[in-house]
């Protein structure tokens, strides 16, 4: 981080334009994109200032544009909750024999090979592993709609397939390696294809005008669908109350499954996008489908139409006011 150089959207803000250059040029080595984009950037500044003139947390559901960009980065953040990964990879909140170990070391107790706390740091080693390789390929490949829906996808399966083994050949040696594995597998999804994408998803998409509150949000609610399945898992899983042990992946299958599903339709594709090509396209009310082929015509033509739709907007308003008008008016004479 201490070789990472400030937002140059952020320099720009507080009037520090050669800084700003000077970090768009770190980031982006092309110079022939650089005072392009630094005059894209300024335009877009203008543009959030003329905007977010008395902006308040209810504009995050005032319009069906800011609504949407709401309700994706909601589900863009909450798909870590949804994988289930509360319950297969976080520390346990009740009262379990194992309860300052994590719940992968509970299920790799219960499976009865090798050491469990052993195993339990190879699953961690292995999400490390994950998380680093994610950091080499994202700014290359970084599909964020492919990474979510198929760590969704990977993660539901891996449960599904633990739950199903465990249901029919209890207590047994390959049971247990199974668990082991299939762990694993889960692990290396979940940091490589989903923590990291669903961060960068839900920071993504929000409006700029309303990043902080949208982003805010986005954030509360996750962190209360993790605290909900953490709360909840111990009651499930525990041998002193429902005793489904690794059985509960049968919850957790069908939800990865249903955010798959949300985020490969209703997702759109934002790779290699600027703030203020994402903008743009919300604003066009383009489907999630056309996100990755629309050609963006930049914030000047995205302003005149966002004048074009406030000037509609009054014609509609005052059309609807001399009608309204118009309306009483008969009423009145016919009375």
């Amino acid at each position: 981080m201490l070789f990472i150089p400030e937002s140059p959207r952020w320099l720009l803000q507080h009037k520090k334009t050669e800084d700003a250059r000077k970090a768009l040029r770190w980031l982006r080595p092309d110079e022939e994109t650089v005072e392009k984009e630094m005059e894209d950037i300024e335009n877009a500044i203008k543009l959030e200032r003329d905007l977010a003139s008395g902006v308040s947390v209810w504009d995050m559901f005032a319009n069906p544009i800011d609504r949407r960009r709401t309700i994706l980065s909601v589900a863009a953040v909450s798909t870590q909750a949804a994988s289930g990964s509360m319950y297969m990879i976080e520390k346990p909140s009740s009262n379990l024999d194992y309860s300052w170990e994590a719940y992968k070391t509970y299920f790799f107790e219960m499976a009865n090979v090798g050491n469990a706390f052993e195993n339990s740091c190879i699953v961690t080693a292995i999400g490390v592993v994950a998380i680093m390789i994610n950091m080499s390929i994202i700014t290359r490949i970084g599909k964020r709609k492919l990474f979510l829906a198929a760590g969704l996808l990977v993660c539901g399966f891996s449960q599904l397939i633990i739950a199903v083994v465990y249901t029919v050949h209890l207590g047994t040696s390959s049971t247990g390696k199974s668990i082991v594995g299939l762990s694993i597998i889960f692990n290396f999804a979940y940091n490589g294809m989903i923590s990291t994408y669903a961060w960068v998803s839900g920071g993504e998409l929000p409006s700029q005008r309303l990043r902080s509150y949208t982003f805010g949000l986005a954030a509360a609610i996750g962190f209360l669908g993790a605290w909900l399945c953490t709360f909840t898992a111990p009651y499930f899983i525990n041998p002193d109350s429902l005793n489904w042990g690794p059985r509960y992946g049968y919850i957790w299958f069908p939800s990865c499954l249903v955010a798959a599903a949300f985020i490969y339709f209703f997702l759109p594709e934002v790779k290699g996008r600027t703030l203020e090509e994402i903008d743009e396209m919300f604003e066009q009310r383009l489907p999630a489908r056309k996100f990755e082929t629309y050609k963006c015509v930049g914030p000047a033509a995205l302003e005149a139409t966002l004048k074009k739709g406030k000037l509609e907007e009054k014609v509609y308003r005052r059309h609807s006011s001399d009608s309204q008008k118009a309306t009483s008016e008969n009423v009145e004479e016919k009375s």
